[in-house]
């Protein structure tokens, strides 16, 4: 499986910041999501990997259909707003959907999902 993630490869860009210090450019800002919600999302991911038997290269999230990701995610966020604390309803809703968008793009891919 090869694929190339922009931004990291070696011909990146270079940038050079106020100090003088040069590294390559990236499109991304990961430093900019929100703290508590990754953490919620890592605990819900990994309660699930135990739960389904799910490691870094048997996921089972990606045998799970687009459509049915999204309808447990919405299920979610109206559990949570019909005032149900029974669980982490918005944790939940954020996997389902990072899930939902991984399976959806994974379709685009030649090399599959993760």
């Amino acid at each position: 499986m090869s694929r190339i993630i922009m931004g990291v490869q070696p011909d990146a860009p270079v940038i050079e910041n106020a100090l003088g210090g040069k590294q390559s450019e990236t499109p991304y800002g990961f430093h900019l999501l929100p703290l508590n919600a990754m953490f919620a999302a890592a605990e819900v991911a990994h309660t699930g990997a135990m739960k389904y038997n799910e490691d870094f290269y048997h996921r089972n999230y990606t045998k799970i259909p687009v459509e049915e990701h999204i309808n447990h995610a919405v299920q979610h966020l109206y559990a949570f707003l019909a005032g149900d604390t029974s669980d982490d309803h918005l944790s939940h809703a954020i996997v389902r959907t990072m899930f939902a968008y991984e399976v959806a793009h994974c379709k685009e891919r030649t090399d599959g999902c993760a």
